[in-house]
């Protein structure tokens, strides 16, 4: 019987594919790692070996700077106490002061010296004050400042004065008359410079109310001044009766 060659050879043919087919198969099980279970695991990192690892040092931090945060809300700025000086003294504060306390109006002008003291020496330097021959403190007392301001009285007179620093009632009616104004005054005028005119004719001899008011009674004291003084008696002070006034004439 004859056998035919074409099928044994398919059949090595097979056999070598099979053959080729399962060593593959080995050489690709080879490669791929195996957990214990048998299943294929995924490579793994390589391990650390505990010699070449060093021990971690401890870094010491340098510490962070601080800063103040700024308030969120401003705050008013704090201002300086204010200091409260004591108030410097005027000249009006005290009764001893240039505009001291001043009662012009006396019931009689007495004569005065250097050395006196009391209401009527108050009253003169008030006087000199109110004409310009301060400024003198109105204290009371004769003084050194109140004889420095007669002095400058003194210098007006036409001659030397006859009795040098004494007050006497032509003084007084100078003194008194020469912060009067130039206004003619006559029965109806009102206002200080008849207050001013009536201190100066009870000065000088006459009786008269200070009021500050012409009437009938300050018109008789003109006429009275006028009369003693050989000029027209009209009752009215008019230029020469104001010369007169301001240069310490009296009723005698």
């Amino acid at each position: 019987m004859q056998v035919s060659t074409r099928g044994h050879g398919g059949r090595r043919r097979w056999m070598r594919s099979a053959v080729a087919v399962a060593v593959l198969g080995m050489v690709l099980g080879a490669c791929s790692p195996k957990a214990p279970d048998g299943t294929s695991a995924a490579p793994s990192a390589p391990a650390v070996s505990a010699t070449n690892t060093e021990p971690l040092r401890p870094t010491t931090a340098e510490p962070l700077p601080t800063e103040t945060a700024e308030p969120l809300t401003p705050t008013k700025p704090t201002e300086p106490a204010a200091t409260t000086s004591a108030p410097t003294p005027s000249a009006t504060d005290d009764p001893g002061s240039v505009s001291g306390d001043c009662t012009r109006t006396l019931p009689a002008y007495p004569e005065l010296s250097p050395g006196a003291q009391g209401r009527a020496v108050r009253a003169l330097q008030c006087f000199l004050n109110d004409a310009d021959f301060g400024p003198v403190t109105v204290d009371g007392v004769y003084g050194a400042q109140t004889r420095a301001a007669m002095k400058r009285l003194e210098a007006t007179y036409e001659g030397p004065a006859p009795k040098p620093g004494r007050v006497d009632a032509g003084v007084w009616v100078l003194v008194i008359s020469r912060s009067m104004g130039n206004a003619t005054l006559k029965q109806g005028s009102k206002g200080a410079d008849v207050t001013t005119l009536q201190r100066a004719l009870r000065a000088a001899g006459a009786t008269i109310t200070v009021n500050g008011l012409f009437g009938a009674e300050t018109k008789r004291a003109v006429q009275r001044f006028q009369d003693a003084n050989r000029i027209g008696a009209d009752g009215i002070v008019g230029d020469e009766t104001l010369f007169l006034l301001k240069s310490g004439a009296t009723i005698g």
